[in-house]
């Protein structure tokens, strides 16, 4: 399974949170504080799967997800938020090519086993 895995979050605790929580199920992280720090950084090295934060100080996840897409249409993209379910939100990030979406606030466990299944599925259709 691939497993570089870039996290993109302003808040350092949620960036050390996921961090840890991903290293322990053996992926290799990286982390980037803001949307234009990630595309420089997807831009120079290969990632497989970008968590990316929808609110961010200057350009925000929805905007570096359009840019993610752009650049590479293959990366899987999923989406963090401490915004709660907005189904409209969700939609139109679906539709740009998001792979899903985990709040911030469900217990560690349900955030593991959502990245994995969104990895999963996302993996699955781009084999078919």
């Amino acid at each position: 399974m691939s497993n570089r895995v870039l996290i993109v979050d302003d808040e350092k605790q949620v960036l050390d949170l996921f961090t840890k929580l991903l290293e322990k199920e053996k992926y290799a992280v990286k982390t980037a504080v803001s949307g234009e720090e990630a595309l420089e950084m997807i831009n120079k090295e290969d990632f497989d799967i970008v968590l990316l934060d929808i609110k961010m100080p200057g350009m925000g996840g929805i905007e570096a997800l359009k840019r993610m897409k752009q650049a590479k249409q293959n990366l899987i993209v999923i989406l963090i938020t401490a915004l709660g379910y907005d189904e409209s939100l969700i939609k139109q990030c679906m539709e740009l090519g998001c792979s899903g979406y985990i709040g911030k606030n469900v217990p560690i466990s349900q955030i593991i086993s959502n990245f994995k299944l969104f990895v999963a599925k996302a993996k699955e259709k781009q084999n078919k």
